[in-house]
């Protein structure tokens, strides 16, 4: 799939501060709990899931996903850079092929047999 959006990409560091700080500004870093961030988090997964369930348009869903996203990270201290920095070292260089659409890890302890067909 290729990114028609690449350069659209620049306004993301303004965006993630106006989130953060719209998460501020509304008590959300201190008034709530990871917790209840990430029932936030599970519940706006399910409106994913049931808008790519019915082919529907996902932006919004995704973006609900991201803002509370920052919410958690922001309530720990980390910052969106770190965690995409810190994921990006863990999956550049992984290795594993596709399994019925999914994609498994070489290092799965049930890789051979998941692959072997």
């Amino acid at each position: 799939m290729t990114n028609t959006n690449e350069l659209n990409n620049n306004f993301v560091p303004m965006y993630l501060r106006k989130i953060a700080q719209w998460h501020h500004d509304r008590n959300l870093i201190e008034g709530a709990t990871n917790q209840s961030q990430f029932m936030k988090l599970i519940s706006e997964a399910g409106e994913l899931a049931n808008n790519l369930a019915k082919g529907k348009d996902c932006r919004d869903d995704i973006g609900d996903m991201i803002v509370v996203l920052i919410n958690i990270a922001e309530r720990n201290g980390y910052t969106i850079e770190e965690c995409l920095t810190q994921a990006w070292d863990d999956i550049k260089d992984r290795k594993g092929k596709m399994v019925n659409g999914t994609f498994v890890k070489n290092t799965d302890a049930d890789y051979e047999q998941l692959t072997s067909a």
